[in-house]
């Protein structure tokens, strides 16, 4: 794949790459041709181009541009099952993506590991996951008590028995 033959989406990644590489790069490397690379926190329907971009700003020196973006987007497809079919996370949720990319020259690969997402929450969703676990826990508390009196009661029987 020629830069000729770039869609217009990949050619504005490789440009705003560019960019970001003078600014700033969320890729660290971690040893020869390894790199942990890093979305920052975004919107779930920002992943793929935020991934490109940072891979494009990290592994672009050096591999080509047209590798770079090709295993990306193999990439991307395995994070979509993830992130939509699996998760459900909905477009505007907050997420961060890390995977650790090693380039390999000779196979004219990148390969992917340690791939982890992390899904981030409003102080109004943690409410709300907290009331609920609160009237879990006195939901519990209660059975709990009743299961404890039942036990007194019985003991108090084979008491009675010895």
């Amino acid at each position: 794949m020629s830069e000729e033959r770039l869609t217009s989406e990949e050619t504005r990644d490789v440009d705003r790459a560019e960019e970001y590489s003078l600014i700033y790069s969320r890729g660290t490397p971690l040893g020869l041709n390894r790199f942990e690379l890093s979305t920052g926190i975004i919107v779930a329907a920002r992943f793929a181009d935020k991934l490109r971009r940072v891979a494009l700003v990290t592994l672009s020196k050096i591999a080509p541009k047209d590798l770079v973006i090709r295993e990306v987007s193999e990439l991307n497809k395995r994070l979509y099952k993830k992130i939509v079919e699996e998760m459900k996370l909905d477009k505007l949720d907050i997420i961060r993506i890390t995977v650790e990319a090693e380039i390999n020259v000779s196979e004219k690969r990148i390969i992917w590991s340690n791939l982890k997402i992390y899904r981030y929450y409003t102080e109004e969703q943690c409410e709300s996951k907290l009331t609920k676990l609160r009237e879990e826990n006195e939901r519990l508390k209660g059975e709990l008590a009743q299961l404890r009196d039942k036990l007194m009661a019985l003991a108090q029987q084979l008491k009675g028995f010895s």
